[in-house]
């Protein structure tokens, strides 16, 4: 079997909503059928569309954009590599990636932390990665899994508050208790 190489695929979003990321899934499986490209989630943000796919090293990137722009013209293709970097640096890049709604990113570079700490810096950690989780399964159109696991998440900011690094945490669970108590989903930044 080909080597597989893990990118996120962005396309210019025009028209679509969260609710329509279903049906992009299955058109991006259905143009790029005859590539052997494996498409896991197919996420709806304001401004782009991201593509979690697998490439095998033999298809031609300019393939894939080719055939894409059915659906929306490429912004980026991000190769996914596995890594982990300095804290600072991780919390701010994952600050920029929430904030650019880039929340699956913003899971992973979260994730690389959060295995080295312990405590309540563990616990506020965990509620960060928690509310990018959710707000993955709303650009997925799954609005319910959302508030659930931001429920989950105020959980873990039970002895939370001020700034942890320059993310002001009062203001995040503010944002995160908005959501729930309106059930309406709402972008926001950290």
């Amino acid at each position: 079997m080909e080597p597989l190489s893990r990118h996120m695929v962005y396309l210019e979003n025009e028209k679509y909503l969260p609710e329509d990321a279903n049906s992009i899934l299955s058109l991006s499986r259905n143009i790029l059928q005859d590539y052997k490209i494996i498409i896991r989630d197919a996420r709806v943000a304001s401004h782009f569309l991201e593509l979690d796919m697998s490439i095998p090293s033999s298809v031609d990137l300019e393939k894939i954009k080719s055939k894409l722009s059915q659906i929306g013209t490429i912004i980026e293709i991000d190769m996914i590599v596995e890594g982990e970097l300095d804290k600072k640096v991780s919390l701010e890049l994952a600050r920029q990636l929430f904030n650019n709604e880039k929340y699956w990113k913003t899971h992973e570079i979260l994730e690389g932390v959060w295995k080295h700490t312990q405590g309540d810096e563990r616990a506020l950690l965990n509620g960060i990665i928690l509310v990018a989780a959710a707000l993955v399964h709303y650009q997925k159109g799954e609005p319910d899994i959302c508030i659930s696991i931001m429920k989950r998440a105020l959980d873990k900011f039970h002895s939370a508050y001020g700034h942890y690094h320059d993310i002001d945490v009062d203001l995040l669970k503010t944002h995160v208790m908005n959501i729930i108590n309106s059930t309406k989903i709402s972008r926001f930044s950290i």
